[in-house]
């Protein structure tokens, strides 16, 4: 649950997103920033979802920051990987119903 809320929350920023590099839409936030637009949550269930999200493959992160030493982390979807998990859930829950 907390990663699909957090997905939908990158989803709602990529959309009116500006930044466009490497062909893909990007949006960057600390994990402070983000603990303020969730603040349901502690900066450690961000981090621990976020890690979740980038391991699965659904988000991508970078840093495309002019200095190396800032930490930012700069995030995308990965929509196509989206698109293949969804499919994978559909596939499950048909063949649960056959």
């Amino acid at each position: 649950m907390n990663e699909a809320i957090i997905l939908q929350q990158i989803h709602y920023w990529l959309v009116s997103s500006s930044l466009e590099i490497e062909g893909r839409k990007w949006i960057y936030n600390t994990y402070k920033d983000w603990q303020k637009q969730l603040p349901f949550w502690s900066e450690s269930t961000i981090k621990r979802a976020m890690k979740s999200l980038e391991s699965q493959g659904p988000i991508v992160t970078s840093n495309f920051n002019r200095s190396k030493m800032e930490k930012t982390k700069w995030y995308s979807i990965n929509y196509e990987k989206l698109v293949q998990y969804e499919k994978g859930i559909n596939e499950s829950n048909k063949m649960r119903i056959d």
